[in-house]
């Protein structure tokens, strides 16, 4: 990871990584989201307290959860 900060030359400290579930499920499979929003209130405090320029969601299972409800479901149906 460092050594992908360093290619678009960004150094570590600058970067805060937060996940949304603060411990892996069994078995390191996807959080379930009643597992997710069980964390979600840590997550929002861990934003408001770090104050980040900028949000980057990564892997897709955090742009899955958090797109779902707002764009995933509407852009796909038909």
């Amino acid at each position: 990871m460092d050594m992908a900060f360093q290619v678009v030359g960004i150094k570590r400290e600058e970067v805060y990584i937060a996940n949304i579930v603060k411990c892996r499920p069994p078995g390191n499979r996807n959080p379930e989201d009643d597992e997710a929003v069980a964390c979600l209130n840590y997550l929002r405090n861990q934003v408001m307290l770090v104050k980040p320029e900028i949000i980057v969601l990564l892997r897709k299972c955090s742009i899955k959860k958090h797109l779902r409800k707002r764009i995933w479901n509407n852009s796909f149906k038909r």
